[in-house]
């Protein structure tokens, strides 16, 4: 079986006419670092999660389900 060799940016091969322009999201003025210990297993099958959910950090993905629960556990308080 032949090995997949990696790709290699050339810089001839870009076109001007497939750039778009991305404006960056502002960063959060206020936020507590945290930090927690997952197993290796977890964040393994977190980052593959996060792949398939838009190629989104693993991290960010915990946020989001972090910040969706507590939206559902607020609403069932009420």
């Amino acid at each position: 079986m032949k090995k997949k060799q990696p790709y290699k940016y050339d810089p001839q091969e870009w076109d001007e006419s497939k750039s778009v322009v991305v404006e960056p999201e502002p960063r959060m003025k206020v936020g507590i670092s945290t930090s927690i210990r997952l197993p290796q297993p977890m964040i393994i099958r977190l980052k593959r999660v996060a792949k398939k959910k838009g190629d989104i950090g693993y991290q960010t993905l915990l946020m989001i389900w972090i910040a969706e629960r507590l939206e559902k556990e607020a609403v069932g308080k009420k």
